[in-house]
């Protein structure tokens, strides 16, 4: 269900795919680095701010997805949010035929990737977790939320949602640095909100455009690396095919899986993630799950 937080509506249903697990997706949106404006309701119920046309609104998703029929956009985030339209059964035929995934397939079998609502968000938390602990980004996120996100409050809960482009570029370098974030990472932020305030961060400007391509166009934004521009992609843009070779946490999952001594290099990682071509993002998304974490 899709609710927004001023009045009931009349909903509809947006059936789930064959391939969702509810329980597994909102387990792992749980232990991940995009966890930090969802309010967990119940088992089957997630609560959110999102902002659509310049406001924010509270959005309820509850599985299976029902809507407001007139809401299209709504509908369209839930679809984009859950990876509704990922054909699992065929990202299953490749990875399932490697011995390596087949494990984690029968494992997290109905896990989908679970994306930002904008590349904008994706492109801010991919930049806030660089190179600190899983705990330490989780902590500045937090700060960065409740110092600069729109808050809404229904039923006796207050809710805070993701500071908006305009509202963080109003904010100061050294504001930012109070909350946690070092003097480059603050500069790296505001250049995001920038490029996101004028419109060069929208979903239309990768149209047709190879992940490779979009990797490249990414990490033109200062501060922005290989690492940071796969995440986002994967995260802003829900891309099939994208595989952060040198994230630490796929290297030491990689490590396990394959039972060795030594950790691979991020060529090696590349090699490896061959095998899974066109669904990469998948085999990462995975190997991040059997460890109980994700970038």
């Amino acid at each position: 269900m899709l609710r927004r937080e001023d009045r009931p509506r009349a909903v509809t249903t947006l059936g789930l795919p064959a391939l969702f697990s509810v329980a597994r997706t909102l387990a792992f949106l749980g232990h991940s680095a995009l966890r930090t404006p969802y309010h967990f309701v119940d088992a089957r119920r997630v609560r959110r701010v999102v902002r659509m046309d310049g406001r924010a609104l509270l959005v309820e998703f509850a599985f299976p997805i029902r809507g407001a029929a007139e809401i299209h956009a709504l509908r369209r985030l839930a679809a984009d949010v859950w990876s509704l339209a990922d054909d699992l059964r065929s990202c299953y035929c490749i990875l399932g035929a490697d011995p390596l995934m087949a494990p984690l397939v029968r494992r997290c079998r109905g896990l989908r990737n679970v994306r930002t609502p904008n590349l904008y968000e994706a492109l801010v938390i991919a930049i806030l977790n660089q190179q600190i602990s899983v705990g330490a980004a989780e902590s500045i996120r937090r700060r960065f939320f409740a110092a600069l996100g729109d808050r809404l409050a229904w039923a006796g809960t207050t809710y805070v949602g993701f500071p908006s482009p305009r509202r963080l570029r109003a904010t100061s370098p050294r504001a930012l640095q109070v909350l946690g974030l070092s003097r480059q990472k603050a500069r790296y932020i505001l250049e995001v909100a920038d490029r996101a305030a004028a419109g060069l961060l929208e979903p239309a400007r990768f149209d047709g455009v190879s992940d490779e391509e979009a990797t490249t166009m990414l990490m033109d934004v200062p501060g922005v690396g290989r690492w940071t521009a796969e995440i986002a992609l994967m995260r802003g843009l829900g891309r099939h095919d994208i595989f952060p070779a040198g994230d630490l946490g796929l290297i030491v999952a990689a490590q396990r899986a394959l039972g060795h001594a030594r950790r691979p290099r991020e060529d090696e990682m590349r090699v490896l993630a061959e095998r899974w071509k066109g669904w990469r993002t998948y085999g990462a998304l995975y190997l991040w799950s059997s460890l109980g974490i994700t970038a």
